[in-house]
């Protein structure tokens, strides 16, 4: 008798609330920002994966510090923040998970994920 998968009855709704809720206590998070075309795309150091950054009020104050510190439009800028992955409405397009900016901590002018991984001599 094979018995069956309990997730597999699980509706995609229910799934998406499990999702979100795995996320939602806030974290620290550390990673290269990039923003450019009014939109800001937020990179983990720790894991690679991107998220687009949700436009909320310490969002923006990590926009205009990555504006006032890179070296030039689009050039990745390192960021610390306390944060957590929520799904939000986009602006074009379905609903997707985006990071949410909790408490701007700090930039690190002059460096990135990659500069962090390469090790010194």
């Amino acid at each position: 008798m094979t018995r069956p998968h309990p997730i597999a009855a699980w509706t995609a709704g229910a799934l998406l609330s499990l999702a979100a809720s795995l996320h939602a206590e806030p974290a620290h998070w550390r990673g290269d920002l990039v923003y450019f075309a009014d939109a800001a795309l937020f990179t983990d150091c720790a894991s690679g994966q991107r998220w687009p950054l949700a436009m909320t009020a310490d969002a923006a104050a990590l926009q205009r510090s990555y504006l006032a510190w890179r070296k030039e439009p689009a050039a990745p800028l390192l960021v610390n923040f306390d944060g957590r992955l929520e799904v939000r409405e986009a602006m074009e397009g379905p609903a997707r998970e985006q990071m949410v900016v909790e408490r701007f901590r700090s930039v690190e002018p002059g460096y990135t994920c990659a500069k962090l991984a390469v090790p010194t001599q």
